[in-house]
């Protein structure tokens, strides 16, 4: 007998079977007589459980060798199936392809024949182009030979006074360039004037810088408030200031704290501090720094 593997839900199936087989042998089985022994009939029962068991998966084994047979035949009819829709599909397209041929090759000859059109067209509007340009250039040249001596003449004319203007414009640009010239010596001179002029209000302004800073220095120094523990000591402040010498601004930079703490109290006590009423000056005080020291 041929060997086989019987998978798990055929082998219950198989059992149950089994066990119907049995259920009606014994249900069809004729009584057993009171004076015959018990051993007999099991063993007449379990051979033939035993062939039907064997009827049955012979059976079994028959129907799924039928089945798979037919499944291989059902594959290869869709196979068959599949190569002959392939060949119709190619058969398509290789007619679509002659149609996209020829319909392109007779699309190519019309526009062939339109562009022949098209040049037959254009050769013969350039010819009567070519015609009326040379009737223009005749004609051209016939005018241009009657204004020759007319433009001759004007040129003589025009030639006459082009000499009498360039001797105007370079007796013009001679009295400009020694007009630029006394200008630029001019200028010169005021440029240096005026640096003069700076050089002295810049040390002017400088004076008066340091006038007010004194004037401030002092007006702080009557405000400020000192003990013996600040002598020695200093303080660097900055403070701001607006155009009437209102103070609006006092910070520490740097030095004794305990002095700068008096030094920003004197300040603040002071309100106002003297100020230049000339713009450049005050320009140098509105944002100045000054160290503080207590007269000890």
């Amino acid at each position: 007998m041929q060997k086989f593997s019987i998978p798990l839900s055929f082998s219950i199936a198989l059992h149950a079977a089994v066990g119907i087989v049995l259920t009606l042998s014994m249900s069809f089985t004729h009584p057993v007589s009171e004076d015959l022994s018990l051993d007999a009939p099991i063993i007449d029962a379990v051979v033939v459980d035993q062939k039907t068991l064997e009827t049955q998966v012979r059976k079994l084994k028959d129907e799924k060798t039928a089945q798979r047979q037919k499944e291989e035949q059902r594959v290869k009819e869709l196979e068959r199936r599949a190569e002959e829709a392939e060949r119709e599909r190619r058969q398509k397209e290789t007619q679509v392809a002659e149609l996209e041929k020829q319909t392109q090759n007779k699309l190519n000859e019309k526009k062939k024949a339109d562009q022949a059109a098209v040049e037959a067209r254009e050769k013969q509007q350039q010819e009567k182009a070519k015609a009326a340009a040379l009737e223009e250039q005749r004609k051209r040249k016939e005018q241009e030979r009657i204004k020759a001596d007319e433009q001759a003449k004007a040129a003589k004319e025009k030639r006459e006074k082009e000499e009498k203007a360039l001797k105007e414009a370079e007796r013009k640009k001679q009295e400009a360039a020694e007009q630029a010239a006394q200008e630029k010596l001019l200028q010169e001179q005021l440029q240096a004037e005026q640096a003069t002029r700076q050089q002295r209000r810049n040390k002017q302004v400088l004076t008066e810088v340091q006038k007010y800073e004194i004037l401030i220095k002092q007006t702080i120094q009557r405000n400020l408030i000192v003990d013996d523990a600040m002598k020695g000591k200093s303080c660097r402040l900055n403070i701001r200031l607006a155009s009437n010498g209102l103070v609006t601004q006092v910070k520490e930079l740097s030095g004794d704290a305990v002095l700068c703490r008096a030094a920003i109290a004197a300040v603040k006590k002071s309100d106002t501090l003297p100020v230049s009423p000339e713009a450049d000056v005050f320009e140098k005080l509105r944002d100045i720094n000054l160290t503080v020291e207590p007269g000890l």
